[in-house]
């Protein structure tokens, strides 16, 4: 009864948004393929935007790296036709594809990629962290990279997948006009309205069947399904649970990936610092009714696990983390020493009605320990300016957690480790699992780091998040791989 109630209740309560719904005459046009996306990009610099929704939709279309994932997350060659990996995982030698060219006409050469990546390893951020670990940056040829790291790094190759190569000339301006490799060349972007690209005729590899990659924002699931319908879009790329179950079949597909390693996760200490008391994160998350938010939210979908680590990692450590129960939540709470009444904001996402569903389950519960949870719903530049910035108490987030585990440690951990989560115990159990190769020690370290994860509750995971994209008819040969990454370029359109 009190699920029925908040799934009645919620499923209603959208935001609205519009988009003018175009003829189905006017986008007819088998070259054109028109994607809805959950909000607008406003920085097209690979190096600097750690948004997933942007790695999602342009790291495969406009720009390439050395190596990328295909639809199953194996690592496959891109730039790199082939690559060699010393046995202590120190040097990294890639030999690159012949014939490669930027968009600017530039030849993608060694001494053009090592520019890009000493780009990334000095900005730094999520994805160029890892390149900071590179002692020399070497071109042995022409067409030949070396890189020779300061010390053993097992996951690197892993590390590359997600370190786009761009043109040295558009080192400048890439935030508005980014020049890669890729399948796709960036035409235009009209502010919450349309991003375009154009079919790069000159791409070294297999060229994509149609002309025009064009992306669209719309924050609202319902209207963007409404111009599915209509034809006025082809590709629905991030819908919510929600609408994923209500698709009609004799209008559109469901297009799901092998799995999901896509994990759902509220990080807890924002730069704010009202979480900074662990008794009160273990108040949270005793309050926190999974089985009732996995019915209301996911539909019953996917695997609520206290581990922040997919269940299909070579690592993954079942633990019992924090059953729901309001007596504990309170015990933990007055162990806290926080005031009765106490405010805690929860930053979610506009564009995801099962955050937002999730956060008022929650929300319910906690209001009978005591505890106010204000939930802010924000449209995707402001979220984001929020998270980068960890100007939050608690902020919704979801993460494609790479085929090997350190992805999560470095790209959802490592920015609370240098700031509100300062834990050094963390910090050596992190370095010892990139510098260990043998993946039975690997496994003792990350069994201990999951451990220490849900004792500590710096991140909380929800639970896997189940993906899919939803396409019209004409729509074939699309994929998506266990990260939540539609394969653009692959696809074809027919009448």
């Amino acid at each position: 009864m009190f699920i029925d109630k908040i799934k009645s209740f919620l499923l209603t309560g959208t935001v609205a948004a519009s988009l003018t719904i175009a003829p189905i005459s006017a986008i007819a046009d088998t070259q054109t393929i028109t994607v809805g996306l959950s909000g607008d990009i406003d920085n097209f610099d690979p190096a600097t935007n750690q948004l997933i929704s942007f790695q999602a939709a342009f790291a495969t279309t406009i720009f390439d790296s050395l190596v990328g994932y295909d639809s199953q997350l194996n690592i496959v060659p891109r730039l790199a036709k082939s690559y060699n990996i010393s046995s202590d995982a120190r040097i990294f030698k890639f030999d690159l594809v012949d014939g490669a060219s930027f968009h600017d006409g530039s030849p993608v050469n060694a001494n053009a990629v090592i520019s890009s990546l000493k780009r990334s390893a000095e900005l730094g951020g999520v994805f160029g962290g890892p390149l900071q670990s590179v002692e020399k940056f070497e071109a042995p040829t022409n067409n030949t990279v070396k890189l020779t790291l300061k010390s053993s790094y097992a996951p690197f190759l892993t590390a590359l997948t997600n370190v786009a190569i761009i043109a040295p000339s558009s080192f400048e301006n890439a935030v508005s006009a980014p020049v890669g490799s890729g399948p796709f060349l960036f035409e235009s972007w009209t502010p919450n309205d349309s991003i375009i690209l154009s079919r790069n005729d000159k791409y070294w590899g297999e060229k994509p069947a149609f002309s025009r990659l064009i992306f669209k924002p719309i924050p609202d699931p319902q209207v963007a399904m409404t111009n599915l319908y209509a034809g006025a879009i082809d590709i629905v790329a991030e819908p919510s649970t929600a609408v994923i179950a209500q698709v009609d079949t004799s209008k559109a597909q469901v297009i799901r990936p092998s799995g999901s390693n896509s994990i759902v996760y509220i990080e807890m200490m924002g730069t704010k610092g009202t979480l900074a008391n662990v008794h009160l994160r273990r108040a949270l998350a005793h309050g926190f009714d999974r089985e009732t938010i996995k019915s209301v939210a996911y539909g019953g979908q996917g695997q609520s696990e206290a581990s922040p680590l997919p269940t299909s990692s070579f690592v993954y450590t079942e633990l019992g983390g924090y059953p729901y129960n309001l007596e504990k939540a309170r015990e933990e709470f007055e162990l806290s020493g926080a005031p009765e009444g106490i405010e805690i904001g929860l930053e979610v996402l506009a564009g995801f009605p099962e955050a937002e569903q999730m956060g008022r389950v929650w929300q319910a519960s906690l209001s009978k320990i005591g505890i106010k949870l204000n939930v802010v719903v924000s449209e995707l530049s402001v979220w984001l300016d929020r998270y980068v910035s960890r100007n939050y108490d608690m902020t919704w987030n979801f993460f494609g957690v790479s085929p090997d585990p350190h992805s999560f440690f470095d790209v959802i951990l490592r920015p609370h480790l240098s700031g509100e989560y300062q834990n050094q115990k963390v910090i050596d159990l992190v370095k010892e699992g990139i510098e260990t190769s043998d993946n039975m020690k690997r496994k003792q370290i990350y069994a201990e780091l999951q451990e220490i994860m849900v004792k500590d509750l710096p991140v909380m995971a929800v639970q896997s998040r189940p993906i899919a994209s939803i396409a019209n008819k004409s729509i074939n040969g699309l994929e998506l791989n266990p990260l939540g990454w539609p394969l653009y370029a692959q696809s074809s359109k027919s009448n």
